[in-house]
């Protein structure tokens, strides 16, 4: 079954808000075999909406909408449904008792003003909304499916799992989609590319290989499709075992895990805690770290050392290293790591100080120039330079994945 995804706003058109919701049902729509051609953002309106969903159709089987059903003067939805399938626009009794017990059991009046979001497509399925006002609706003539979400991404999510899924389900067919995911750090994809550059070539002719780049990290997905999912599964298996084996310490993991758990999960395994000093990120890689659940049990925290009095002071880097060398030196990163690993008396100590850009560069020092210390107890404490020059914000996120990478890579020499 193929589908197009059609975002309803004037909003998501202008940039005011980022459409979420169409990433997030491509995602459900690949694991339920339903191939997903298009994304499309249309404006609020009912010939807009009308003239979408006939292209659409033109091309798939299935259209999918999210946004503009609500109780507001935009929210056309509704009504563009109406027109398109030639339906009377009607007084929905069992949507409006349905909102008349929701108000109520939050305390409050129900108003005539909610009644459009009662007034629907005569012979479309409704589906219950049990995390807000405004009903999904469903509809199918001759073969050609369309559902129709709010668009309030919790709403939608919802309708679509609970509601939509089991309506759709015994339309998608015999054939299924097994994939696995293979993720990577510290290589490029040209690298990786050249690595299992045989691997690629004898792939099996009902599978295909995916690169997905990020900063810093690329992701390998290995697809296939076919109605026996025994010997598919066994077959994408064997690639993805392939890719790893040949990628080596490249890799960190498979499926959706981050680079954060991967080392949360290392670190707690081998009873090692961790501190940071941070300078030019700012605690970007401590908010890494601590937006994985159970961090605690390995991070005891970062000091924040953004200005040099800060460095000389807390961390006790040296006024002679400050002056001689410059904040952004292999120098001033050591002895970071050093202060840390002792204030924080932590098993291993990490340091960062950069030019995360767009000024603050010089000849000897360009954007981009960045310094890691590694401090453990018991070894000396290494160091490592970086230069990577993006925009001020890419500088932040690739520093803070190499410095999470140098941490699994040492960990897992344990």
């Amino acid at each position: 079954m193929k589908a197009i995804i059609i975002a309803i706003g004037d909003e998501l058109l202008i940039g005011q808000v980022l459409d979420t919701n169409s990433q997030w049902i491509s995602q459900q729509c690949n694991d339920l075999n339903i191939e997903v051609i298009g994304h499309r953002t249309i404006p609020d309106g009912v010939a807009s909406t009308t003239d979408a969903i006939d292209r659409a159709f033109r091309q798939c089987d299935l259209v999918i909408l999210t946004g503009g059903l609500g109780p507001t003067n935009d929210d056309y939805t509704a009504r563009a449904l109406a027109a398109y399938y030639g339906m009377e626009i009607v007084f929905h009794q069992a949507t409006w008792d349905r909102l008349t017990e929701y108000f109520a059991s939050r305390g409050r009046q129900i108003t005539d003003a909610l009644k459009p979001q009662a007034m629907l497509p005569e012979g479309v399925t409704f589906l219950e909304n049990d995390m807000g006002t405004a009903p999904g609706m469903y509809h199918c003539r001759e073969g050609k499916h369309l559902v129709s979400f709010p668009g309030v991404p919790h709403e939608m999510k919802h309708l679509f799992s609970r509601r939509f899924v089991p309506l759709i389900r015994p339309f998608l067919g015999k054939s299924r989609l097994i994939q696995r995911t293979v993720l990577t750090v510290g290589l490029g994809e040209t690298d990786i590319a050249g690595r299992i550059a045989d691997i690629e070539s004898a792939l099996p002719k009902e599978l295909s290989l995916a690169y997905l780049p990020d900063i810093g990290k690329v992701r390998l997905r290995v697809s296939g499709r076919g109605e026996d999912v025994e010997n598919l599964g066994s077959i994408v298996n064997q690639v993805a075992d392939d890719i790893i084996e040949r990628l080596g310490s490249a890799v960190y993991g498979e499926g959706e895990i981050s680079l954060a758990e991967a080392v949360k999960e290392l670190m707690v395994n081998k009873r090692l805690t961790l501190g940071l000093a941070e300078s030019c990120t700012g605690g970007n890689i401590s908010r890494e770290i601590v937006s994985v659940p159970g961090a605690s049990g390995y991070f005891k925290g970062s000091i924040v050392s953004y200005a040099n009095e800060i460095k000389h002071l807390i961390l006790s880097v040296s006024s002679e290293s400050l002056n001689n060398y410059g904040a952004v030196s292999e120098e001033v990163a050591r002895e970071m790591a050093d202060g840390a690993l002792r204030i924080l008396n932590t098993d291993m100590a990490v340091s960062v100080t950069g030019i995360a850009g767009p000024d603050g560069g010089s000849e000897s020092k360009p954007v981009g120039t960045f310094w890691v210390g590694i401090a453990m107890k018991g070894r000396h404490t290494e160091t490592y330079q970086i230069n990577f020059n993006r925009d001020r914000e890419r500088n932040i996120r690739f520093v803070t994945v190499y410095v999470l990478n140098k941490i699994r890579l040492l960990v897992n020499e344990f």
